[in-house]
């Protein structure tokens, strides 16, 4: 075996082996999104297969039986619309059609001209490119939902599915590139061109596998959202003096225990600290508070900089320091939050003071 090949071997394995098992414990975890980590697994055995026949061919041990690498991209998509409550339509099957075509072809070479099969290559691509572009636009609108409803179980999820996205937009476009201009007679571009997708493909598989281990969460359960549509007509549901009250409850325990001045609180922290699950406290800020997570937490965070400002430790801190005891993090998010709410910088409202 030359070194050309042992350096492309050695990684191929690599990628095989690990999507291959992790593409089985997906296959058989149990989650609450069951259907979703099976595309996802599908997804992963697809790569698996994928590299197996380039093994086949590069060594010229036999003809491979099935090419996935159609149906990679779909059963990513299928995964997206599984995981974020999304329904999976009549017409989302058709994804799969040109993988069956691009098969039969394999199989029967001679049913269609040079011609034909370029300009079906040619379609191929630009839906693939059109498929990235509806995930992505997918992806954007919950993000925008989520405006309302902050947790880090689903930015974790939305990040992690946009960044497998990304590495997979970058992997079409290399197979792009390929395929329009002919590298084939320029070995050391041909080489590269192989040697990068390989190594997008290495770190796609270690992204899924960390994420697996380090944040197990993010596979186990859908998202939370499902689409603008049911979450409106959740949000009108309940208007009951219970819930009334227990949104008067949970302000006051917020207040009691200052639980703001935690600068790194955010829904699953404080939904812990008052024993409510997420869902219902973020239901209940975005339908009583009228505002998103972020902005109820620094409404608390403001009146308590305010009082500090009133009080002895306005001569022992800055004001950067005070926000920092009332629970900002930052200083730009500080002051931008201080305008929204005040309608004034915070040096003008100190000014303000003084003068009265």
């Amino acid at each position: 075996m030359q070194t050309e090949e042992l350096l492309w071997f050695i990684p191929s394995i690599f990628i095989f082996c690990n999507s291959l098992l992790i593409g089985l414990l997906f296959l058989t975890i149990k989650s609450k999104n069951k259907k979703g980590n099976i595309y996802l697994g599908l997804f992963l055995f697809g790569i698996s297969i994928n590299l197996f026949n380039d093994f086949i061919n590069e060594f010229e041990i036999s003809r491979f039986i099935f090419e996935p690498f159609l149906f990679i991209l779909p059963l990513l998509f299928f995964y997206l619309l599984v995981t974020t409550n999304k329904k999976v339509r009549e017409w989302h099957y058709l994804l799969f059609l040109p993988g069956v075509i691009h098969n039969l072809l394999l199989h029967f070479p001679n049913v269609f001209t040079e011609n034909t099969i370029t300009i079906y290559e040619t379609t191929i691509y630009l839906l693939e490119i059109i498929l990235t572009v509806y995930a992505f636009k997918i992806l954007q609108n919950h993000y925008k939902i989520l405006s309302n409803y902050y947790s880090d179980f689903e930015y974790k999820t939305l990040n992690w599915l946009k960044s497998i996205f990304v590495l997979n937009v970058l992997i079409n476009f290399l197979n792009i590139s390929s395929f329009i201009v002919d590298i084939s007679s320029f070995r050391i571009i041909e080489l590269t061109i192989d040697t990068i997708a390989l190594v997008l493909f290495m770190f796609m598989i270690y992204w899924i596998a960390y994420n697996g281990f380090s944040q197990p969460e993010i596979f186990k359960k859908r998202l939370f959202l499902e689409n603008d549509n049911s979450n409106s007509e959740e949000l009108k549901k309940s208007t009951s003096e219970t819930d009334i009250q227990q949104f008067k409850e949970i302000k006051e325990q917020i207040q009691k225990r200052e639980l703001f001045i935690n600068p790194k609180l955010n829904l699953t922290s404080l939904s812990r600290e008052l024993n409510i699950k997420e869902r219902e406290l973020s239901r209940l800020i975005n339908e009583y508070g009228k505002v998103n997570f972020y902005q109820f937490v620094n409404e608390y965070r403001i009146e308590k900089f305010k009082q500090l400002v009133q009080s002895s430790k306005f001569h022992q801190f800055t004001l950067l320091g005070l926000a920092n005891e009332a629970g900002f993090s930052s200083k730009s998010t500080f002051y931008a939050a201080f305008n929204k709410f005040e309608g004034m910088s915070p040096k003008q409202y100190v000014t303000s003071i003084k003068e009265s």
